[in-house]
Formats: C-alpha cells, sequence, structure tokens
C-alpha cells in the first residue's frame, strides 16, 4: 500500500505542478494587461496518516488560486484618486476663471476702471472740452462692456460646469450596473466564497471599475464575506450584492442648478469629491461667487457714482428726463423697488433759465422714518409736479419723468442727502444694478453736455467733477468701507492666490497618488524575473515527482515479480 501511496502522492504532486505552470502562463501571458492583479496558487500540505507507528504525509494538495493585492492601499489609493480627478477638475475652472478676469493686467476690469478715472481727470482739467466728455463716456462704456462680458463669460462657464453632472450621473449608473452584475457574477463562480479561490479576471474588472467610480465619486468600499463590495457615498449605500441605486439630475432651487439625487430614496447624492463634487463646487463656489462679486462690483459701481453724479449740473439745464427704475407708487420707498432705499433726507429742484441761470429752487422732502406717512413715490412726484415751469409724472413703466413746461426753460438738481435721485435712477451716470444690465446712461450718451460738473449751479464750479476725480479710491459704503479699486484688486489677488493653492494641492495630490500607485503595481503587477523562477520550480518538481513514480513502479513491478 505504501508503493501505491507514494503513486498518488506523486500524482498529486503533477497535479499542482500542472496547476502552478498554468498560473505562472496565465500572470506570463497578462503582464501587459492594464488593470490585471497576478495570481498565486495556494499549496498546503495534505493531512497526516498513521501507518503502524509512523505517521507519514498524504503530498500536497492546491487549496485554490487568489490575487495578490493589498486592500487597504487598494482603498487608500482609490481615495487619492478622487482628490486627483476632483483637483483637476477645479484647476480648469480656476485657469478659465482667471483668464475671465485677466488680471491686473490691460485685460481687466482693474485696468478699465483706472481708465474711467483717468478720463474724469482730463475732464477735470478741461471742463468745457467736448472731446474730454466724449472719452469719459467712451471709457465708461468700455468699463460697462467689460463687466457685462465678463458676466456673461462667467456665467456660460457656469452653464458648462453644470452641464457636467447629467452626463457624470449617466456614467455613474453605468458603472455600479455593471459592479452589480460583477458581483453575481463574482459569488456564483467563487460560491458565495466557499471556494479557496478567486474569480480572476471578474476581480480584475471589478476594481477597475472602483477606481474609475472613485474619480467620479468619493466612495467607502466594503468587501462582505460572500465576494460581493458595497459601496457607499457619504452615509448611503450606492450598491450590495447584486443590487445598486439608480441616480438622477434634477433641478435645485437653491443653487440654481442641477442636483444629483437617489431615485429610490429621492434623497440627494452626498457626493463631495471626485468630478460631480468639483463639478458643482466649480459651478457655486468658483463661477457662482465670482458672478456674485460682479454684481456686487457694478452695484457698488453705479452707486457710488450715480449718488455724486445725481446731484451734480452739466454744462446746461435739463429740458426732459425719464428716471431708469421702474417703481411701484403708493408704497412705503422700502417696498418701492428702488434701486436701493432711500434715507430719510431731501433734495433740491433749481429751475434755470436757458443761460442755466437760476430763476428758483425748491426743496422736495423725502421722509422715511418707518412711521405712517412716510413719503411714497407718488407723494415724492407731487411735490415736484407742483413746482410752477415743472411737470412731473408716472409713465407706463413706472418710471419717473419730468419735463419742462416752455422751451426757454430748464431744471437741475442739488443737495440730494437722502439718495433718492441716484435710487430713483434719475440724473445718473449708471443704469442697472448688477453686472448683467450695467450701462452708461442713455441721456448722457445723447448729450454729453449733462454729465455733471458742478454742484453750486450751472458752470459755477467744478465740485461734482472733483468728487468723481478718485471716487474709485474712496471708500465706499456699498463695499462696506473699501474702495471699488481696493475691492477688485483684492478680488484678483485672492483669485490668483486660489488658482496657485489649487495647482499646488493637485500637484500635491498627483504625486501622492503615483507613489501609491507605484506601491500597488509592486504587488499586484506581473514581474517576469520571479515568474520565471516559478516556472522554473514548477517544473522541477514535476519532473521530480514524475521520477518519484518511475521509481515505484519499477519497484512494484519487481514486488509483483517475486
Amino acid at each position: 500500500m505504501s508503493l501505491f501511496s507514494a503513486i498518488n502522492q506523486s500524482a498529486a504532486a503533477l497535479q499542482a505542478s500542472q496547476l502552478g505552470l498554468q498560473v505562472v502562463g496565465h500572470n506570463i501571458a497578462n503582464a501587459n494587461t492594464p488593470g490585471y492583479i497576478r495570481q498565486e496558487l495556494e499549496l498546503v500540505p495534505a493531512s497526516s496518516t498513521r501507518v503502524g507507528q509512523v505517521i507519514v504525509g498524504q503530498g500536497v494538495l492546491p487549496k485554490g488560486t487568489h490575487q495578490v493585492i493589498d486592500q487597504a492601499l487598494a482603498e487608500r489609493m482609490w481615495s487619492a484618486s478622487t482628490a486627483v480627478a476632483g483637483g483637476e477638475t477645479l484647476q480648469s475652472a480656476y485657469r478659465e476663471l482667471e483668464d475671465i478676469v485677466g488680471g491686473l493686467d490691460d485685460t481687466g476690469l482693474g485696468y478699465q476702471l483706472t481708465n474711467f478715472n483717468e478720463a474724469l481727470h482730463n475732464l477735470s482739467n478741461s471742463p468745457a472740452d467736448p472731446a474730454a466728455r466724449d472719452l469719459v463716456l467712451l471709457q465708461a462704456s468700455a468699463l460697462t462692456s467689460a463687466i457685462n462680458q465678463a458676466y456673461t463669460d462667467t456665467q456660460a462657464a457656469q452653464v458648462r460646469a453644470n452641464a457636467q453632472i447629467p452626463a457624470l450621473a449617466g456614467n455613474l449608473n453605468s458603472i455600479t450596473s455593471r459592479i452589480a452584475d460583477l458581483n453575481l457574477e463574482i459569488m456564483v463562480l467563487e460560491g458565495g466564497r466557499s471556494l479557496s479561490s478567486d474569480a480572476t479576471g471578474l476581480r480584475d474588472e471589478r476594481y477597475q471599475l472602483l477606481g474609475e467610480l472613485a474619480q467620479i465619486v468619493d466612495i467607502n468600499v466594503q468587501e462582505q464575506a460572500n465576494g460581493s463590495v458595497s459601496v457607499f457615498v457619504g452615509g448611503d449605500y450606492l450598491l450590495a450584492d447584486a443590487n445598486y441605486r439608480e441616480v438622477y439630475t434634477a433641478f435645485d432651487e437653491t443653487t440654481g442648478g442641477q442636483e444629483i439625487r437617489i431615485k429610490e430614496t429621492d434623497s440627494p447624492l452626498q457626493a463631495k469629491g471626485g468630478t460631480i463634487g468639483a463639478a458643482q463646487t466649480a459651478r457655486d463656489e468658483v463661477f457662482g461667487a465670482y458672478l456674485n462679486d460682479l454684481d456686487t462690483f457694478a452695484g457698488a459701481l453705479a452707486r457710488t457714482v450715480n449718488e455724486v453724479h445725481s446731484q451734480g449740473q452739466g454744462l446746461q439745464g435739463n429740458q426732459q428726463m425719464t428716471g431708469t427704475v421702474s417703481v411701484e407708487t403708493g408704497v412705503p420707498l422700502e417696498r418701492a423697488e428702488l434701486d436701493f432705499v432711500p434715507n430719510n433726507g431731501s433734495f433740491d429742484i433749481q429751475v434755470v433759465d436757458d443761460q442755466g441761470q437760476l430763476v428758483s429752487s425748491h426743496r422736495i422732502e423725502v421722509q422715511n422714518l418707518g412711521i405712517v406717512g412716510d413719503s411714497t413715490v407718488n407723494s415724492i412726484v407731487e411735490q415736484m409736479n407742483a413746482i410752477d415751469g415743472l411737470a412731473a409724472r408716472i409713465n407706463g413703466d413706472g418710471q419717473i419723468e419730468l419735463e419742462a413746461e416752455s422751451a426757454g426753460v430748464g431744471f437741475t438738481f442739488a443737495d440730494d442727502n437722502s439718495g433718492f435721485l441716484a435710487a430713483a435712477g434719475l440724473n445718473t451716470m449708471f443704469t442697472g444694478t448688477g453686472a448683467s444690465d450695467l450701462a452708461v446712461n442713455d441721456y448722457l450718451l445723447q448729450n454729453p453736455n449733462l454729465i455733471s460738473v458742478s454742484k453750486g449751479g450751472v458752470g459755477n464750479d467744478t465740485e461734482a467733477l472733483s468728487e468723481l476725480v478718485d471716487l474709485i479710491a474712496q471708500p465706499s459704503d456699498a463695499l462696506n468701507g473699501q474702495s471699488l479699486q481696493a475691492w477688485q484688486q483684492q478680488k484678483v489677488g485672492a483669485i490668483a492666490q486660489s488658482v496657485s493653492l489649487q495647482r499646488a494641492s493637485t500637484e500635491g495630490n498627483a504625486d501622492f497618488y503615483a507613489t501609491l500607485e507605484a506601491q500597488h503595481l509592486s504587488i499586484v503587477g506581473v514581474n517576469l524575473d520571479e515568474e520565471a523562477i516559478k516556472l522554473i520550480g514548477y517544473q522541477r518538481a514535476f519532473q521530480a515527482s514524475s521520477r518519484v513514480i518511475a521509481t515505484a513502479s519499477e519497484m512494484l513491478d519487481l514486488l509483483v515479480s517475486l
């Protein structure tokens, strides 16, 4: 029986060597296959048996094949991949924003703001020079156009970032659906891990898909006892066993963009990283924040300049004027939809002759104390309409209209400590309240002589112009005490810093990922030299086992012939 045992043991060894050769051959065949994880054949000694007083072994048993992988390292690599993919998306967004902003050179808003201020300086040196007045309007138009274009370009970039989200949701569904299918195939092939072998090939594909999924969204992967993997995003699971949760996109009223939601629970996907998280951040915190900044800057520019310009006088009186703001007439001023809420105060309307000489001055009261009897737009218009030689009314668009009742009479404004004129769009340089609609007032473009120069009467001084000059460097209430120039420079600097920090962060994450990937590949990759050594080992074991069988057969033949 011992000779038969030796033959059986060697036969098992032959089978083990053949399996080993097959595994080595499979590794060598896939040495250049992307995503391949090398296999190892696990061999264990067969159980010993007792023969008389001797306990002897029964050879070798192939326990199974398994992939050589460090799961913890793979999970760290996926996490780093999430950071790299998200960082690259954000870096691209910041670069695009930097191109739109244009920095401090001659393509940026700061340059246009400086040109506008220099044009005001030129006009202050020659208030009656038509060319200087035209230059002020030209530079003002260039400034508003630059703001409009920056808003349009940023809004387009925001739309593009938002448009990525539905496509990413589709990719996510495709990947999780395939992983769920692979989970089922792996569980069936491995018998729910009742076998001691890995379903290589299927697991290789699943690892690759998990890596792709990690680039899209930050995931937490947990392998279950049955061989399947569960994938979590935030506190929600995306897939478990052979089941996956489909996601879809819907309009989010809070952000004004697309939001990814889990179809089964109709709850938002808690994506913070990867390309999904980065696309949302780019849309809301990169482009969205700059759109808000542009609106703030445009509103502050309009209000700061208009509050000075609205109470000044040009080189002649006005014959007719229409406010640029559509208002609610019979309600308190804080609800009248003015550009901003006026203060309690007053302003003067001066009636002048055709030479600009003062005929009469009239104080218009603006009461805004938060009590019954406060002013409304109607009550203010009624005060203006009561002035001899002046007609005031609200037109069909809700705008205040003023008109001199005879050709030899005009009107001007002065001493507005309430801000009502600027809030109603009367005698202003700029129209609009945001970056998308900011423009130079048409009535100035049609008659540059109406640019405010003086505050003490037509042609009497240049006080209004003196206040407009370098106004961009003066503290602005609309910017919490910052000047327009300083605020713009700060925003440009902040964007440049964000670009630099994001670049450094992305490069750091990429280097870290490369380090982890190198460690991962050193474990899972096929080393042809190592496989050649294993090949020789299995070959020699096969030869030796064959020799054992041949020797045992000879001994058995000799025994039979006795």
